[in-house]
């Protein structure tokens, strides 16, 4: 880590000696200082043997006990002297006798010649060692100051939170106002303590009680934390447990959904936890690192959401192929290709010849990353062998593997023969890709959308509805006052964020990203998790698990849908969010649902403009409008009352 400074620590013999209550058995100076933290038990020297390559005879305090003490009386007088002698001329600070140890009156001669200070400690040889070992690392522990970091405790927690400066300092504020403690905003003092943990403190003198925390912006007038937020919110050190690095978001780059590799930073030897968060409008950051801190301590306590989800999503898929493996491919729905370049207007590039024949026979539409590096488990369930989306993303991937893994991957992957490959609007095919869809009965054709997700969110729901009266929706499906309630909109606009803070408010989650919905007996649409139920995917953070987080209280298994909200991004930079409901609503199976939609300027309101707009749904069912009733007030005014009215607007 770069920005790391150390500082430097010593401590006196006088201090040693106060602190450890110690005896000064030799009449010398009591300055020098002890900058090591090692302590030596004494051997081998006495035996005549010096390590002059170690650190033990130069820097280190010495302890002997009563086998040593003992071992020294039974040389005679000429051996002792000369044995001593050597001993003490090495620079090592002081030697600390145990209380059972006796030493020769020679031995504190020739230490005093050598200007050596002898203490005599009153415990057992093991008890001096471990006091002495205690202290030493506690004060002598390496110091280094730690830059562009704030640090904070998140549900006991030790966060240090880096990166994105625009984001850094709202980011603390709003965990400041949720209730969390804040230990210093820049300039961590670190150390490691005698068990291997890392500590981070305020570096300055908290023992004051007029030393107050604060927090600075950019240069500007620091904010005083112990007077806004109370001395609740502070404390003076914690470990450092894990370690968020903000970053602007990137459209194009990976972040992590699963959350099953652990990155680690290294600091002073010990690796820490490091998650990436990107930055956009819409994200909750503040609720993400909730979660993130939590998800810790799961894990702490041995509990692996992301490990469990993936081996789950495996014995899903075994068992989905058992099952095709016994049922076989008959007497199922087939869409034509042909139907969906005419519904869609694709431009074909390549396979016309199979427009007639190439069948589509599942909703999936799949963008192949996994695949084109070589892993193809999952392209045997056939949930994937459906459409394929191809953008400029994939083929910069392909373009960055070596001639000869390229060639490797792409014949295993295309001899899947999938029915069709759809490329995004600006995508450019490479004439290797080209060549390697001869002889393969796939049609390749051109979108009018930019971005592949636009696809994907376009043809999910059109293919759903063609297959099945059960239609799975990307989305995330929640309980907001008994109302289920279906998040929808781009991917990245902030869904699971919105619906984390939804879920620490106090309502409840059915299904996050991919929700399975079904038309049951009395003609409701009834959604539930499509795979694995109550678990979440945060990027940066991967899959948390929201039961185990949260509680029972904050899941349940299924729910009626009752109202659709689609998150948007303004089109404009204003920071107010606004709601728009025009009336608008969305097909389902064959019923139709009020669906309002929400344009979000910023995460930290997000959550509770849905639960407006749902209270709002629910008036509206309960027979009260309230913009009908705003305008029926309007027209009622006087001329005057609305010239007023338009005054005070302006």
């Amino acid at each position: 880590m770069n920005n790391l400074r150390k500082k430097s620590k010593t401590l006196t013999l006088e201090e040693l000696m106060i602190e450890l209550k110690l005896e000064l058995l030799t009449n010398v100076s009591l300055d020098k200082k002890i900058n090591s933290s090692s302590v030596y038990r004494v051997g081998y020297e006495f035996a005549g043997y010096f390590d002059t390559e170690g650190d033990e005879l130069l820097n280190s305090v010495h302890v002997m006990g009563k086998k040593e003490g003992g071992y020294i009386k039974n040389f005679c007088n000429g051996r002792q002297e000369e044995v001593l002698d050597k001993y003490f001329s090495y620079s090592f600070p002081t030697v600390i006798l145990s209380g059972e140890c006796e030493v020769p009156q020679l031995f504190l001669d020739i230490a005093e010649r050598h200007g050596k200070a002898v203490f005599k400690a009153n415990l057992k040889t093991t008890e001096t060692l471990r006091d002495i070992k205690f202290f030493l690392q506690k004060s002598l522990a390496e110091e280094y100051i730690l830059k562009d970091y704030i640090f904070m405790e998140v549900y006991g927690v030790g966060v240090l939170i880096g990166g994105y400066e625009e984001a850094k300092f709202g980011l603390t504020v709003e965990l400041l106002e949720r209730g969390h403690k804040i230990i210093t905003d820049d300039n961590i003092l670190i150390k490691k303590d005698f068990i291997e943990n890392l500590l981070g403190s305020n570096r300055l003198d908290k023992k004051l009680p007029d030393s107050h925390f604060f927090l600075s912006n950019d240069g500007n007038i620091p904010i005083d934390v112990t007077m806004h937020f109370g001395i609740k919110s502070t404390r003076v050190s914690k470990r450092i447990d894990i370690l968020i690095n903000l970053e602007k978001w990137v459209e194009k780059k990976f972040y992590d959904r699963l959350g099953i590799d652990t990155v680690y930073e290294d600091i002073l030897g010990i690796e820490i936890p490091k998650f990436t968060l990107p930055v956009k409008k819409g994200r909750n950051l503040a609720v993400i690192v909730e979660a993130g801190a939590m998800n810790h301590r799961l894990k702490k306590m041995g509990i692996n959401s992301a490990e469990y989800f993936w081996k789950e999503s495996m014995k899903i898929i075994e068992s989905n192929k058992v099952r095709k493996d016994k049922m076989g491919i008959e007497n199922k729905k087939n869409l034509k290709v042909e139907t969906i370049i005419e519904k869609y207007d694709l431009e074909i590039l390549s396979g016309k010849e199979y427009l007639k024949k190439n069948v589509i026979t599942t909703t999936s539409i799949h963008r192949p990353s996994l695949a084109l590096s070589g892993y193809f488990d999952m392209y045997e369930e056939e949930g994937y062998n459906g459409i394929q989306i191809f953008s400029e993303l994939e083929f910069n991937f392909l373009e960055k593997l070596t001639p000869i893994t390229r060639e490797e991957n792409l014949e295993k992957y295309l001899n899947y023969n999938f029915p069709m490959i759809i490329v995004t609007k600006d995508t450019e095919v490479p004439k290797y890709f080209y060549e390697h869809l001869k002889g393969k009965q796939t049609v390749i054709c051109r979108s009018k959308h930019p971005k592949a997700g636009q696809i994907m969110a376009v043809y999910n729901s059109y293919l759903e509805t063609y297959f099945s009266p059960n239609v799975s929706m990307h989305g995330v499906f929640l309980e907001l006052y008994g109302f289920g309630v279906l998040l929808v909109g781009k991917s990245g606009i902030g869904k699971s964020e919105t619906a984390l803070e939804l879920i620490h408010r106090g309502h409840r989650l059915i299904a996050d990203d991919m929700v399975k919905f079904v038309k049951d007996s009395n003609e409701d649409i009834v959604g539930k998790a499509a795979k694995l139920p109550y678990f979440m995917e945060v990027r940066g953070l991967g899959i948390i698990d929201i039961k185990a987080l949260y509680g029972l209280g904050a899941v349940r298994i299924s729910k009626r849908l009752d109202a659709i909200i689609e998150l948007r991004d303004p089109n404009s930079e204003n920071y107010s969010t606004s709601v728009s409901y025009e009336n608008t609503t969305m097909d389902i199976i064959g019923n139709p649902f009020d669906k309002a939609i929400l344009y979000i300027s910023s995460g930290r309101n997000a959550a509770a403009m849905v639960e407006i707009a749902v209270m709002n749904i629910m008036a509206k069912r309960l027979g009260h409008d309230s913009e009908r009733a705003y305008k029926e007030g309007i027209n009622r005014l006087t001329p005057e009352e609305r010239n007023l009215l338009d005054f005070t607007k302006n």
